[in-house]
């Protein structure tokens, strides 16, 4: 998108903090929310393109009021926000605002990415610094992402491309810095408690071993359940609710590899597979109407070897 669209999109927004709240499986009350008809049959809804939401625990433990066998939105909350459910703030940011190098920034066109961060709340932090203590410098801050530090440190983000006229988006990339690196210290923390080691370095940090592995284990290993799921329904709920977008699409993994030109190491195969399935997206050959529109990503696409798909959710 173009620079000035980001940054007018983010003048609109909400002042002060926002706070996200979720708990595992919490995306499924989303899409039946924004595609459910109200008072549809529920055997319709069970074989419709988001049927199988039904089936999700949290989902048929409030369908159980449906008594008259017909869908009524308003008995499914937005999330269950149970014992093991987490709060978290939601920060908008821009992502390649110098287009010189958008070439190098792995969006699908020539411009910018709007960029919704997924952040640890304040609690989250203080747990932090109670286990592994205060750094000199920041070792777990994504250096060269579009991520915060400090107090509330991003704990995923999600690179966004839409066009207002067209009415989509584009889902370019989601991704979790912090806990790939928590994940490796921990990695490390494994193999010292092998060999008796009290301490490790890492990233330039000396961390107490067991201290470290308390942390992993007791709190932060959590957020692997989720942080997928959190981050692709806090997306989705800021483009329908927020922006007022209808068709979202996101990338296969083949076409984010091609249009993005990655040519090192490709993310992880799963978040461009099964979260998107997860989510009830279908698999298309469509590709958004604005990037049709654009002509340094049709030149792109000429040069693929073989039409590349999208995932694509209407609503």
């Amino acid at each position: 998108m173009k620079l000035n669209l980001a940054r007018e999109v983010m003048a609109c927004l909400p002042d002060g903090r926002t706070l996200f709240h979720y708990s595992k499986d919490d995306y499924a009350f989303h899409p039946l929310h924004w595609l459910g008809r109200e008072e549809e049959p529920l055997h319709k809804l069970r074989a419709s393109a988001i049927g199988r939401l039904l089936d999700k625990p949290a989902v048929k433990s409030h369908l159980a009021f449906c008594h008259d066998g017909k869908f009524h939105r308003d008995l499914l909350p937005r999330n269950q926000f149970l014992r093991e459910g987490r709060s978290y703030r939601l920060s908008v940011d821009i992502w390649g605002d110098d287009i010189r190098y958008w070439r190098w920034n792995q969006v699908s066109r020539k411009g910018v990415s709007l960029v919704l961060q997924l952040n640890l709340n304040q609690s989250h932090h203080r747990a932090l610094k109670q286990f592994l203590g205060d750094f000199r410098n920041d070792p777990f801050r994504g250096w060269g992402h579009p991520v915060k530090s400090g107090k509330s440190p991003t704990l995923s983000w999600c690179r966004i491309d839409f066009d207002l006229e067209t009415g989509e988006a584009l889902i370019e990339e989601i991704q979790t810095d912090l806990l790939r690196d928590i994940r490796g210290a921990a990695n490390v923390a494994y193999r010292k408690r092998k060999r008796a080691l009290k301490a490790f370095q890492y990233l330039g940090e000396e961390f107490d071993t067991e201290r470290f592995l308390r942390y992993w284990e007791d709190d932060f290993s959590h957020h692997e359940k989720t942080w997928h799921e959190a981050m692709l329904t806090a997306a989705l709920a800021f483009l329908v609710e927020e922006i007022g977008l209808k068709k979202v699409y996101y990338h296969t993994h083949e076409s984010g590899a091609f249009f993005k030109r990655i040519n090192g190491e490709n993310p992880p195969r799963s978040l461009y597979t099964k979260l998107p399935k997860q989510f009830c997206f279908e698999r298309t050959n469509e590709a958004p109407q604005f990037l049709g529109r654009d002509r340094t990503w049709k030149r792109k696409k000429d040069k693929a070897q073989r039409p590349l798909e999208f995932f694509r959710m209407m609503l």
